[in-house]
């Protein structure tokens, strides 16, 4: 993440800082963004190795300032991988079967965004969300479902990215970042959902 947010800023700082955008003091903005997401560590090496190409994230943030702004935000991924036909003990006996592994991860958090350069035709920024995630675990052997659970547990996302206005003065632009979700989660051995990703998609201001 600090070699992102170093690239980010350094490509802001090549651009004409003197162009006008519009500022987002008291606007409320929302953004929408389709997402590919990656499992890293035990996720990775214990659950699903595959990166997930069905992810999108959303958030709605208020503008305290040209910039800062606070909101809230949601997302969504989906994670799954089928391995090798191989015998697995169960409690009915021994079976041969395809082990499939299915998760999904919805956080809904609190974030607060900082905006380096506002007025800027290419603005870097930071941000953050923190608060809880809806995760579903399903594994099956064949048709059937060896195991299956939903929890709640907590969720932090840090984030680094750029936003492209459309145009002189327009509050709408393109968005392109990076994102890392932080999952503790504890079931059968599984000790974390986290996964990072890269998202792009449109920002726009509430009427």
């Amino acid at each position: 993440m600090k070699k992102i947010k170093l690239i980010l800023f350094a490509t802001a700082l090549c651009v004409a800082i003197g162009s006008t955008a519009s500022a987002q003091q008291g606007r409320t903005m929302i953004n929408i963004n389709y997402s590919v997401n990656s499992p890293s560590g035990s996720f990775k090496s214990d659950v699903i190795s595959k990166t997930s190409l069905r992810g999108w994230n959303l958030s709605v943030l208020y503008g305290l300032s040209n910039n800062f702004s606070i909101g809230a935000q949601a997302g969504f991924n989906d994670f799954s991988e089928k391995f090798p036909r191989a015998v697995y003990n169960t409690k009915s006996g021994a079976i041969s079967a395809v082990l499939s592994n299915s998760v999904q991860t919805i956080p809904i958090q609190v974030k607060a965004k900082y905006n380096f350069f506002p007025v800027a035709p290419v603005q870097p920024y930071v941000a953050a969300g923190i608060g809880g995630n809806i995760a579903t675990y399903n594994q099956f052997l064949g048709e059937f479902s060896n195991s299956g659970t939903t929890k709640f547990g907590f969720a932090a996302t840090p984030e680094a990215g750029i936003i492209i206005p459309f145009g002189k003065n327009s509050a709408s632009g393109i968005t392109i970042g990076a994102i890392y979700n932080y999952m503790p989660y504890s079931y059968q051995g599984v000790k974390n959902l986290n996964n990072w990703g890269v998202f792009a998609g449109i920002k726009f201001p509430l009427k």
